[in-house]
C-alpha cells in the first residue's frame, strides 16, 4: 500500500479489521502496521483505487453514484474485498456501515489525528486532485482516465453516507462529521479509535496480540503522493508525446505541472 497496491492471493480470507479512518489519518502507517500483525494483504483502498486494474476504480464508481441499490452496492463490496485481511482509507471508509454489516466478525478501528494539523493535510489534498490540468493529463492513462469520475462520485458518497450536503463539510469539522458517522452506524462493542503516534501498544491492545520488536511504521503520506504523480505525469507525457509527436511541447508542459504540483505538495509536507 501507499507505493504499491497490496494484491490478495487467497480470496478464502475475510476481513478482520475495518479501517474507517478518514484519508490523512494516518492511514498508510495503519495499513503497514496491520499487514505486519495481520499477516496478510491490506487494501488501502485510496491505493488500490489509483493502482489496481480498471475494473476495480469502475467498481468503486458503480457503487458510490447516487441510485445504487443495496444488492449491487453489497455485491460489489464483497468482490472488492474479498481476501484481504482489512480495509483502510478513502473510498472504503464512506461504506463503514456495509462492510460492518458484511463482515460481522470483524472490528472497526477509526484512525484519528488532531484536527489542525488533519485540516492542512487534507486542503493539500484537495487541491492535488482538483488541479484543472489534470483530468486532461490522465486521459491516456489506464485505470487514471477514470479518477475524474471517481473523485466525483466520492462527493455524491459522502453526502449520501453522512446525510448531509457537501457545502456543510468545508472545514476541520469534517473529521468531526465523518467520526459522528462511524459512531453511528458501529456497535460500540465493535468500534475502536487509534491515532498512529501512538504507535503499537494501543493497537495491538485492541488486536490482542503481541508487540512487535520493531519500530512502528511511520509512512509519509504526502510525499508517497508527490513521488506517484510524478511517476504517473512522467508517463502520461510519454503516451500524449506518442500520440501526437509534440515532445518538446510535452516536456515543457511536464515541466510546469511538476513545478505546480511539487509547490501544493510542500504545504502538506510542512
Amino acid at each position: 500500500m501507499g507505493q504499491q497496491p497490496s494484491i490478495p492471493t487467497d480470496l478464502s480470507r475475510e476481513l478482520q479489521v475495518i479501517g474507517a479512518g478518514f484519508s490523512r489519518t494516518g492511514t498508510v502507517s495503519f495499513s503497514m502496521a496491520l499487514e505486519r500483525l495481520l499477516q496478510g494483504p491490506v487494501c488501502h483502498s485510496g491505493t488500490a483505487v489509483l493502482m489496481r486494474e480498471e475494473e476495480y476504480i469502475k467498481s468503486w464508481i458503480k457503487i458510490q453514484q447516487p441510485g445504487a441499490s443495496q444488492e449491487v452496492i453489497n455485491e460489489n463490496l464483497r468482490s472488492l474485498t474479498a481476501g484481504y485481511v482489512a480495509t483502510t482509507d478513502t473510498p472504503a471508509t464512506f461504506f463503514t456501515e456495509e462492510l460492518t454489516k458484511l463482515y460481522p466478525n470483524a472490528i472497526v478501528i477509526c484512525t484519528t489525528r488532531e484536527r489542525a494539523a488533519w485540516w492542512k493535510s487534507a486542503q493539500a489534498l484537495t487541491k492535488n486532485i482538483n488541479l484543472w490540468w489534470l483530468d486532461a493529463m490522465l486521459w491516456p492513462m489506464p485505470t487514471l482516465r477514470y479518477f475524474a469520475k471517481w473523485r466525483d462520485s466520492c462527493g455524491d458518497r459522502i453526502e449520501i453516507a453522512y446525510q448531509r450536503p457537501k457545502e456543510d463539510m468545508d472545514g476541520p469539522q469534517l473529521l468531526d462529521i465523518h467520526e459522528d458517522y462511524v459512531r453511528r452506524v458501529v456497535p460500540p462493542e465493535r468500534l475502536f479509535f487509534f491515532n498512529v503516534k501512538e504507535g503499537w501498544g494501543p493497537l495491538c491492545k485492541i488486536l490482542n496480540c503481541p508487540v512487535p520488536d520493531e519500530p512502528f511504521p511511520r509512512a509519509n503520506d504526502a510525499g508517497a503522493m508527490q513521488e506517484f504523480f510524478e511517476g504517473v505525469v512522467k508517463k502520461a507525457l510519454l503516451k500524449w508525446a506518442q500520440m501526437f509527436g509534440v515532445v518538446g511541447v510535452g516536456i515543457g508542459v511536464g515541466v510546469w505541472c511538476l513545478k505546480h504540483w511539487r509547490g501544493v505538495c510542500c504545504e502538506a509536507l510542512e
